[in-house]
């Protein structure tokens, strides 16, 4: 997923992506270790539709994935991280056909007058993480032969996927609000923002990629959050809603 081409040498240089990667990890288990992990060991969790579980794994398992391969190319196995690539396009795949039906089916029921209000406020914000997902992913996908490219399009891809963490580790700190909504939709773009500080440091200046890549995200993001009580975001919002009613056989 993060360096499939080494075949010219490489200086190595501290293994600082990967701690990105661990971190961007970490906050996904954590997030997820509140309102998934410990309910279903205690044997607390709802019931819920297989697709939830279905969404919830393949994005676990991304975020095992991820460091893995990180540590893979730091560690040159290659051969073994072009194969588990591979694995990363099913993953990918299927977090984003499960996630559609996820929101849609949560947007159906939001643009109903006793909706959640929580999926009324930041239901298309939510939509537009997954979509930066996609985005940065297919980018990393079609630049996997230039590994400065690649490396750096995986960490906005998977920071961009980290709301839902994001929001569940903040809810802890300040209530499971829209607050903690907003904070965490837009929070782990400071993964991002430390990775642009590492290679300021080293004297690298900022990376072409970050440099459209986060000041994309931060304006999407916040854009549509900002944009949701707005007409043009009702229009974002019956979209969606209608995107529930037509994956809904899939729920």
């Amino acid at each position: 997923m993060t360096d499939p081409n080494l075949s010219t040498p490489v200086r190595r240089r501290p293994g600082s992506y990967l701690w990105l990667c661990l971190a961007t990890s970490f906050v996904a288990f954590l997030g997820f270790s509140f309102t998934y992990f410990r309910p279903m060991l205690a044997g607390a969790y709802p019931e819920v539709s297989p697709t939830v579980h279905i969404h919830g794994w393949t994005f676990f398992l991304w975020y095992l994935l991820f460091p893995l391969q990180a540590w893979l190319v730091r560690s040159r196995r290659v051969a073994l991280h072009r194969t588990l690539g591979y694995t990363s396009v099913v993953l990918a795949v299927a977090m984003i056909f499960t996630g559609l039906i996820v929101i849609g089916i949560q947007m159906e029921a939001a643009n109903q007058p006793d909706g959640p209000p929580f999926w009324q406020s930041l239901g298309p914000a939510i939509f537009v993480t997954l979509a930066l997902f996609a985005v940065f992913y297919g980018l990393a996908l079609r630049y996997r032969r230039n590994r400065h490219l690649h490396k750096r399009l995986m960490l906005l891809a998977s920071t961009g996927a980290l709301g839902a963490a994001g929001f569940r580790v903040l809810g802890q700190v300040i209530g499971m609000g829209p607050a903690a909504g907003i904070g965490g939709i837009l929070l782990p773009n400071v993964i991002i923002v430390a990775a642009i500080l590492i290679e300021l440091r080293r004297g690298e200046g900022v990376h072409p990629v970050y440099r459209w890549g986060l000041p994309l995200s931060i304006l999407a993001e916040g854009g549509m959050i900002l944009l949701t009580p707005t007409p043009v975001g009702q229009v974002v919002s019956a979209a969606l809603g209608q995107l529930g009613v037509v994956l809904g056989p899939l729920y």
